[in-house]
């Protein structure tokens, strides 16, 4: 082979190797194009097969209505009325105070169990059977300690996100290495600037990715809470309008807990794509 083609198959590799930056942002863009067309596709899929099943079996609408009397409800309780915005809110201040409250304890007690061995091994069997004893347990003595408002729901939201953020936290904080500290050390630097410096920074992708699981956690909890002994909240309504058979209500306010778990689920992962980069 001559030297000319030498450097022509070179040239031909590297121009192979390095697209142009038009391709890149074009491969960008069907990246994120093709997941959102598909996932549009499964609901419109979805809404058909309900639909037409619905016609097929000749369901009742006391027991399943039809995806237009979803819709119907879904706009009478959300633009017409506005009966569902207080209860709405009701939840989300709940789940969302449960998830502050869950949250710092959780990545306190985290912080603690991977700064002290002897902490974590004294801990660990009470933090295992708190983690399985069923959390729906403890709302009716919730409900009779501290009555039909929001503390019970606050303290079940709580308590769901606090295990996941604590998890998190542990094994963020412990995933530094060894070389890592031996630089610090040798920086002589102290303790509180190897764990703001180097173990909080550590932490943070995997207290993020705790977050996600946490804030959709928070909102179960909160709900849960409402079904079994509450006057407000989205779980309440519906299990009123369930006693009346107003099924269509009942299937809005379930599209509603899946859109307000989506939504909170996709800001935090927003902000963990946005601040843990350098995962």
């Amino acid at each position: 082979m001559s030297t000319r083609d030498s450097e022509a198959s070179a040239i031909s590799t590297l121009g192979a190797d390095q697209q142009p930056p038009q391709a890149a942002r074009r491969d960008g863009r069907r990246a994120k194009i093709i997941p959102l067309v598909g996932s549009v596709a499964v609901l419109v899929s979805i809404l058909v097969i309900w639909h037409f099943a619905i016609i097929v079996f000749d369901v009742s609408t006391f027991v399943v209505p039809s995806p237009m009397d979803t819709v119907e409800a879904l706009r009478q309780g959300l633009f017409v009325n506005g009966s569902y915005w207080p209860e709405l809110w009701y939840t989300l201040r709940n789940a969302l105070i449960g998830l502050a409250l869950g949250g710092l304890f959780g990545v306190l007690l985290g912080t603690v169990l991977a700064a002290s061995a002897m902490t974590e091994r004294i801990l660990h069997p009470f933090l295992v059977a708190f983690q399985t004893f069923p959390k729906v347990a403890i709302v009716p003595i919730l409900t009779v300690w501290f009555g039909f408002g929001a503390t019970p729901k606050i303290i079940v939201a709580a308590i769901l996100a606090f295990f996941p953020l604590m998890v998190n936290t542990y094994t963020g904080m412990l995933a530094v290495l060894r070389a890592e500290y031996e630089l610090m050390h040798s920086l002589r630097a102290s303790r509180m600037q190897i764990f703001f410096k180097l173990k909080l920074p550590r932490a943070v992708p995997a207290i993020l990715a705790g977050l996600e699981l946490a804030i959709v956690y928070s909102l179960l909890g909160a709900v849960t809470a409402e079904f079994l002994g509450g006057s407000d909240g989205l779980g309440h309504l519906s299990q009123v309008r369930a006693s009346f058979l107003d099924t269509p209500t009942v299937f809005a306010i379930l599209v509603i807990f899946g859109l307000l778990g989506t939504a909170l689920y996709e800001i935090v992962s927003l902000v963990r794509r946005r601040f843990g980069y350098w995962q």
